[in-house]
């Protein structure tokens, strides 16, 4: 049996997007943690303001940003109670 360690959860390249629901069931809003090369990781939350994706607080990261919103588009048409996605840059 191999042990993962949280070095596992952390890509060598591009990100691993996690965004989890929370609130209620009335209003879509996403907990988001994003993992990046080297240990990094940026946390936001995402909701809709008028029908448009907001993060609060905003990426440092343009490029984890961007891909994060691309995100929202696929949980705006089909909430759930979560996702996990890798990108590459």
């Amino acid at each position: 049996m191999v042990e993962s360690s949280s070095h596992d959860l952390h890509p060598a390249h591009g990100g691993r997007f996690v965004l989890t629901r929370i609130g209620s069931d009335d209003a879509l809003e996403y907990a988001v943690a994003i993992h990046l090369p080297e240990g990094r990781r940026l946390d936001t939350r995402l909701r809709w303001l008028d029908g448009q994706p907001r993060l609060e607080p905003a990426l440092p990261d343009a490029w984890a940003e961007a891909e994060t919103l691309k995100l929202a588009r696929v949980l705006r048409r089909t909430p759930r109670p979560s996702l996990t996605r890798w990108r590459g840059p």
